[in-house]
């Protein structure tokens, strides 16, 4: 995926994207093919392969959009107290969910659900406040088992008609990620 700054590239990406999630619209993923997300965008196949390396890469691109700031982690930093810590992930990803729940939706009912893991974990992996005092291979480990955690409760919050709160899926996510069923 394309990650410079050149402002023509950037806005060629916005409407890969922007095509891709009005194709989804109207059909299922696996049948949007690459030759109409560039007839949509009005770009060439040409110019697609320059920033993306395909279909999925796009929608990465679209969820990235949306999460790459780790929205678990970025602000204020709270006491350096586990428990807080733990509580800030499970709120910015809740509030996440809540903000891109036609976004979870159409990507659980695509299929592609499994991008959300990609994201979370990238997210979660690339940011220096996850974790910090942890080495490189317990951090990636604990990154991949909330994001996949995460994804997985918002896979099952899509399923379910996105009817939970913010504070329910806040409270859910603590009680899971921080082991309190057991």
């Amino acid at each position: 995926m394309y990650c410079g700054t050149n402002k023509t590239a950037l806005q060629s990406q916005r409407q890969i994207a922007n095509a891709m999630m009005a194709l989804l619209g109207q059909k299922p993923f696996a049948q949007i093919t690459v030759s109409e997300v560039c007839k949509a965008a009005g770009i060439s196949r040409q110019t697609f392969y320059t920033l993306f390396t395909s279909r999925e890469n796009v929608m990465v691109f679209t969820l990235q959009a949306n999460a790459c700031d780790s929205p678990a982690l970025d602000g204020p930093k709270p006491a350096a107290c586990r428990g807080d810590l733990l509580r800030q992930l499970c709120r910015g990803y809740s509030a996440y969910m809540l903000r891109n729940q036609g976004l979870i939706r159409l990507l659980v009912d695509n299929h592609i659900d499994y991008l959300l893991y990609d994201t979370f974990f990238e997210a979660m992996d690339s940011c220096n406040d996850f974790l910090p005092k942890a080495d490189p291979c317990t951090r990636s480990y604990a990154a991949s088992f909330y994001a996949g955690g995460i994804a997985c409760v918002a896979r099952r919050y899509a399923q379910e008609g996105c009817s939970s709160s913010a504070g329910q899926l806040e409270a859910l996510l603590m009680t899971l990620l921080s082991g309190q069923l057991f």
